[in-house]
């Protein structure tokens, strides 16, 4: 029995039947001496009957503007594509990815990701301009969204030199900066959410001499409490600034869980890569990513294979 069942016949058995209206109608119902008596004058000046007020309906919540991924145009460039998810590039972003993922929490039940210490918010940087971190950046997203089918959120946070609007082929002139700054608009109205996967993208936003003071502000604080405490159903990335050319990064660092750092093999230095993780010594997790190696003698693990595969001479 239900607790509604027990209810109904805890207060309903041993009553007279019909509904509590009912019942109180024939109780007070007068007999033919009563009917006859003279009737109570009607006041004078009795005010009417408030007519009902119709609420106001609520307002619908505002939806974040959409952009399409041309995989054609990525799958040039040398990003992991739906059409190459077994390319060596697809391959060595699964490892990647891995990487970052042991250290989540994860539970696929309905999509949730659980994290103690923001580990599923992520930072990819690199020691200077040019040596791949948006590539990394892109392709992890693009991977962990293709592959594992959870939400991302990639947030371009090199504000000084953002790339992934032109990328993506999107006109969007506010994002980040101005989330931060005087009067911010909604998060809706400069987030976009990409139509046919679960993969959302904030602009870097207007631009600043430096977003140093912006990314160490109170409302940064607040925004990292909303994108990355509050919804748990999301992996969030920044694709940061290079550490040894601002500030911001280190600034960044002290928002999120994990942070990848892109060496390039043919350009990045070993001191210029000592003198940028010194910058990041108080974070735990650093994880170095080699960009542009070129495979030697028995090293390359996939291109071989699964340049066969592509082609169908693999079994």
């Amino acid at each position: 029995m239900s607790l509604i069942d027990r209810v109904a016949k805890k207060y309903g058995e041993g009553k007279e039947k019909g509904s509590l209206v009912e019942r109180t109608v024939d109780k007070a119902a007068p007999d033919s001496a009563r009917t006859r008596a003279a009737k109570p004058a009607k006041p004078i000046g009795a005010p009417p009957a408030a007519m009902p007020v119709a609420e106001t309906p609520a307002a619908p919540a505002k939806q974040s503007s959409e952009f399409v991924l041309d995989f054609t145009r990525l799958r040039e460039g040398g990003f992991i594509t739906p059409y190459n998810r077994r390319s060596r590039v697809s391959e060595e972003f699964r490892l990647i990815k891995r990487r970052l993922m042991q250290r989540m929490a994860l539970n696929r039940e309905g999509g949730q990701v659980r994290a103690r210490n923001r580990e599923h918010v992520i930072l990819v940087t690199s020691a200077r301009p040019g040596e791949g971190k948006s590539f990394n950046a892109v392709n992890l997203a693009l991977s962990i969204v293709l592959d594992e089918g959870f939400n991302v959120l990639l947030v371009d946070a090199d504000v000084a030199r953002p790339s992934l609007s032109k990328l993506f082929n999107v006109n969007a002139p506010r994002g980040l900066t101005d989330l931060l700054g005087q009067n911010p608009p909604d998060m809706a109205d400069v987030l976009l959410r990409e139509r046919n996967h679960p993969l959302s993208f904030l602009p870097a936003g207007t631009a600043v001499a430096s977003a140093t003071d912006l990314f160490g502000s109170p409302r940064m604080n607040a925004l990292m409490d909303d994108i990355a405490d509050r919804y748990t159903d999301r992996i969030i990335i920044f694709d940061g600034p290079p550490l040894l050319a601002s500030t911001e990064p280190v600034v960044l660092a002290q928002h999120v869980g994990q942070i990848v750092f892109v060496v390039d093999s043919d350009r990045t230095s070993r001191n210029a890569v000592e003198s940028a993780l010194d910058l990041l010594d108080r974070h735990d997790n650093v994880n170095l990513v080699l960009n542009k190696a070129s495979a030697q003698g028995n090293t390359d693990q996939f291109g071989s294979y699964y340049d066969a595969y592509n082609r169908g001479d693999a079994a």
